[in-house]
């Protein structure tokens, strides 16, 4: 035993300082209400940003009045850094419905893109309808 490890025994109060001590297993939580999860997530952030973007919105009214009456460059540069803040934080609220949606997996089915590089009918107008009637009867 080193002369570190009597003093670290010694100071401690135990016998051997050098003891291993074998970490505790962590616990894997498993949430069975992860709609419920999300759903808070969802109203706690949307209610944050709502609450940001109208406080930000009185701050911008008195800085606006502020600029207007020194006429400060400076309060000018804040006013715009102000507005663009509050932009980025409209679009912020408007992403966390989109990624909500994603989370929820509500995305609606997309329709597979169909490009049609020639399309040739050969025939007269009125052959062309008949044969559209008929298509439309036949799904029907």
């Amino acid at each position: 035993m080193s002369k570190t490890d009597k003093a670290l025994s010694e100071a401690l109060g135990i016998e051997n300082a050098m003891e291993i001590i074998p970490p505790k297993q962590v616990e894997v939580i498993n949430t069975p209400h992860e709609d419920d999860d999300i759903k808070a997530d969802y109203n706690l952030s949307r209610r944050t940003f709502r609450s940001l973007i109208d406080k930000g919105n009185a701050a911008m009214e008195n800085l606006t009045d502020l600029a207007k009456e020194s006429e400060s460059p400076r309060a000018y540069e804040v006013l715009a850094t102000m507005m663009r803040t509050i932009a980025d934080t409209t679009k912020d609220l408007y992403d966390l419905q989109k990624k909500t949606k994603d989370l929820k997996g509500d995305d609606k089915k997309e329709q597979p893109n169909v490009t049609v590089e020639k399309a040739v009918f050969v025939g007269s107008p009125s052959d062309l309808l008949k044969k559209i009637k008929e298509q439309k009867n036949e799904d029907v």
